[in-house]
């Protein structure tokens, strides 16, 4: 495995091995990266030196999943987790240890060498990225090193202190055990047990072989494959903590700690089936922290909330989807259904400030295309994709109140997905394709984007030309190559190969064109498409984004909604 793309750490964690490859050859190496959201500016807390006789050497590794193994001249160290709290690290060699180098970045950072003699221990406190560590040898000793210069006015600026911790064998021993132990709060100290490397590296492996058993069967060819994206999914889960109410499926251990508010609906598809109370939490992580008017923030972390942005009200459709894989129950649905209406009663008040009945985008983010070509004069859209949510929603509603017996509920919603059916084709139609319009003026935008048709969500609410035309669209090689479908028409004057929604390939609006493809009656379209994108993770990994024509994968190379998009394909494909 490469841990330089996808960062090696265990279910549940908050801590992450990966190798840094940096310009700079002294800053090149292996690191303990903290995934807590409020040290996505500096996620390194540890850089792990091997040494011997206290003097770094050079060294070559390799990884797995489970397993880092550092050789060098004389000795080997190796790293695993033992569970969610704790990474064990044993040396062998004579004179081998271990430097723990904390890198601190500001004049009042330092750390703690605590305990009695023979049983020291250290307490990491890590400022620069808001975290604790607690490092201790059960087999070894343990001491600290620092040079610090603290500033008596009590500044927050930065110096050229050195603090690291070194590991070393007992005298006349070969070999050390040393744990690293996350320290959410303030402190703690060593829990007296035993300790074993071997019986940590075998828990974790057992750990994930359990959540690679529960995952759907794949087309031949894809047994790998799947194995990697259950591992990147597992690997990105982290435990309840702070804003975090419920496990949560990060999007991504090396750029994004965090859950955003649609990424997440795609990662909570893939859990259906597998293991449903983790898909269910995943919708709800957003809903825990729905306000008065019934936003739900833009992201979430253990420690960060954002509410600059909305995201694209996708709940609905998921939940859908969702109850296709998994039964909810009476309670999940009352409270799904009060979540969605709310949510969607918050759109039809706040983001529709003209009352025209058309809700608007006011900045591209809102849609979750970011810099698509829609949004390049930056001004506020109506654009066809988020009235074709909320149509989904409703339709969520009406189903959802039929299951719960409310009739009148029920018939509500119908009226209301109908109504506002009927207002999509009045407004965004034009010549039988979606577009989107300035909101003040109401002229369309000259866009090959694919945002406005997104909305072929809709299916068989569609008139039927609108519905063939959009489908021959996407199918055309403007936007079908041999990978996918790109985010922008590959003949566009905007198109480029690598600018995020205009150009390359997303694994999101790849499910929601395949699963609009399906429920249009376009078996064969779904399955050309489904097995392009599966062609290419196989090839490229779970980037964040594609190139278009390549299918070399682009930007953050290990993203949860890309393998969980892989799982949920993959699973469609062999039950096809």
């Amino acid at each position: 495995m490469d841990i330089s793309v996808t960062p090696m750490s265990h279910f549940g964690s908050y801590m992450a091995l990966t190798y840094q490859d940096s310009k700079a050859p002294e800053k090149n190496g292996i690191y303990l990266n903290s995934v807590r959201g409020k040290s996505k500016q500096h996620q390194n807390a540890l850089k792990i030196i091997p040494a011997v006789n206290g003097t770094p050497v050079v060294y070559t590794y390799k990884a797995d999943e489970f397993n880092i193994s550092l050789t060098f001249d004389g000795g080997e160290i190796r790293l695993c987790f033992e569970d969610s709290e704790r990474i064990f690290v044993q040396g062998s060699g004579a004179n081998v240890g271990l430097i723990l180098d904390t890198q601190p970045v500001f004049n009042f950072e330092y750390n703690y060498l605590l305990g009695n003699t023979e049983e020291e221990f250290c307490i990491v406190n890590s400022y620069k990225n808001l975290t604790k560590y607690m490092i201790f040898a059960p087999n070894g000793s343990v001491s600290l090193q620092q040079n610090v210069s603290m500033d008596t006015t009590g500044s927050m600026d930065k110096a050229d202190n050195r603090s690291s911790i070194q590991i070393t064998s007992k005298p006349g021993a070969e070999a050390f055990l040393c744990v690293i132990e996350d320290v959410p709060t303030h402190g703690g100290v060593p829990e007296k047990r035993d300790y074993s490397f071997e019986a940590a590296l075998e828990k974790s492996t057992q750990h994930f072989e359990a959540f690679l058993s529960k995952q759907p069967s794949v087309p031949e060819g894809y047994e790998q494959t799947i194995r990697e994206a259950a591992y990147l999914n597992w690997s990105c889960i982290v435990n309840e903590q702070g804003l975090l109410k419920r496990k949560a499926l990060y999007m991504s251990n090396a750029n994004f700690p965090g859950v955003w508010s649609w990424d997440n609906a795609f990662n909570a598809l893939a859990l259906a089936g597998v293991d449903d109370e983790l898909a269910w939490d995943q919708i709800q992580l957003l809903f825990d922290h729905q306000d008065e008017k019934g936003m739900i923030p833009g992201s979430v972390s253990d420690s960060t909330i954002r509410w600059n942005f909305s995201k694209p009200p996708v709940q609905g459709l998921f939940v859908l989807k969702m109850m296709e894989k998994m039964t909810l129950s009476t309670e999940q649905l009352e409270t799904i259904f009060s979540q969605i209406k709310r949510h969607v009663e918050f759109y039809l008040k706040y983001k529709d400030y003209n009352q025209d009945g058309i809700c608007e985008y006011h900045h591209g983010n809102d849609s979750g295309q970011d810099n698509s070509t829609v949004f390049r004069d930056a001004n506020i859209i109506d654009s066809p994709d988020l009235t074709a949510f909320l149509i989904k929603s409703m339709d969520m509603l009406s189903v959802v109140a039929g299951k719960l017996n409310r009739e009148q509920d029920q018939l509500y919603w119908e009226k209301e997905a109908t109504k506002y059916t009927e207002k999509f084709c009045k407004y965004f139609l034009l010549d039988d394709l979606p577009v989107a319009r300035f909101t003040q003026d109401k002229k369309a935008i000259e866009s090959k984007s694919i945002l406005p048709l997104v909305s072929i969500i809709l299916a068989d609410k569609l008139p039927e030309a609108a519905r063939r035309k959009m489908i021959d669209v996407l199918s055309s090689d403007q936007y079908l190559t041999q990978w996918g479908i790109a985010s922008e028409a590959i003949d566009s004057p905007l198109y480029e190969e690598d600018a995020y929604w205009r150009g390359p390939i997303w694994a999101p609006t790849t499910l929601l064109f395949i699963e609009a493809f399906e429920e249009c009656g376009e078996q064969e379209l779904v399955n050309e498409v489904a097995r392009k994108f599966l062609e290419l993770c196989k090839k490229g990994g779970f980037a964040e984004n594609f190139h278009a024509e390549t299918g070399e994968g682009l930007r953050d190379l290990a993203h949860t909604w890309t393998s969980s998009v892989f799982i949920h394909l993959a699973g469609k494909l062999a039950n096809s």
